[in-house]
């Protein structure tokens, strides 16, 4: 082997192990970047993430005064003429519903009319709660529902009459039914927290109801 070869040979390597520094360098320039931006986000989510109302779901629901209804199912009916089996319960927790066609989802907040259980299932398929009282109520009782569960900071929440049950409230949500013999903050604010929006129950969850 004569001495330019030898010469190229060692140029060669030594070009080799300087490109082999340099990519360490670099690569230790990234992962020092890397960590202080992990550090300062794990800084700044330690500031912020307990003011939010962020919730991490299971399937697991808690004991409470509300009840499992037999789960029917879920379906679109064409319209509301269409014959389908009885729901389980009154007012309905499960079942087939109507679709935006026919105005379903209904929009949140208080209605002064009787809604049907196969439109108010869309809103519970969405994870919406309904809050249902006797008709006939006392006013006082119904002012008391709109005042409590009316307004900017309440949503996919939605309050009407309903002709078919004998005790004052009922609470549903998808697949689970609260009833009531008197009006009590705490119970409904407890069957919200549990059951509004619970991904874990309500079919169509990502497909959000009317806001209007």
């Amino acid at each position: 082997m004569n001495k330019n070869t030898k010469k190229y040979k060692k140029n060669i390597q030594k070009r080799i192990n300087r490109e082999k520094r340099q990519k360490t360098k670099k690569i230790r320039r990234i992962l020092a970047f890397s960590s202080i931006g992990a550090i300062g986000l794990l800084f700044i989510l330690g500031l912020v993430l307990p003011g939010l109302p962020l919730k991490f779901w299971n399937n697991d629901i808690p004991e409470g005064d509300w009840e499992y209804v037999s789960n029917m199912g879920w379906g679109i009916l064409p319209n509301i003429d269409v014959p389908h089996d009885p729901y389980t319960s009154k007012p309905a927790t499960s079942g087939p519903f109507l679709d935006e066609k026919w105005g379903c989802p209904v929009s949140w907040g208080y209605h002064d009319d009787i809604l049907a259980d196969e439109c108010t299932l869309s809103n519970l398929a969405r994870g919406g709660i309904m809050i249902h009282y006797k008709q006939g109520a006392p006013e006082e009782i119904v002012e008391q529902l709109k005042s409590t569960f009316v307004g900017s900071n309440v949503s996919e929440i939605t309050i009407a009459p309903y002709n078919d049950m004998d005790n004052l409230i009922s609470l549903t949500a998808w697949n689970y039914i609260d009833r009531l013999d008197e009006f009590d903050t705490e119970r409904i604010w407890k069957f919200i927290d549990v059951f509004l929006n619970n991904p874990t129950l309500s079919p169509f969850y990502a497909k959000k109801g009317h806001l209007d």
